[in-house]
């Protein structure tokens, strides 16, 4: 595995996680809300709300070291 990327924010909100997101589907351009896509992170809630509204057919997944 690879991270793919990162950002530097003032604070971790919803808005935040919405902007990156944003950003990361127009970088990689990611087509069709996210199909065939898989996204691994940890239990930060505002990326989860974020990958639900912006990527909705991508399959997202919690690391194992943040699960345990």
């Amino acid at each position: 595995m690879y991270p793919v990327a990162w950002a530097v924010v003032e604070r971790e909100t919803n808005d935040t996680w919405k902007w990156f997101i944003a950003m990361l589907i127009k970088d990689l351009d990611i087509n069709d809300n996210g199909a065939g896509w898989v996204f691994i992170s940890d239990q930060q809630k505002g990326l989860i709300n974020a990958m639900k509204d912006y990527l909705p057919n991508a399959e997202h997944r919690m690391c194992a070291r943040h699960i345990y």
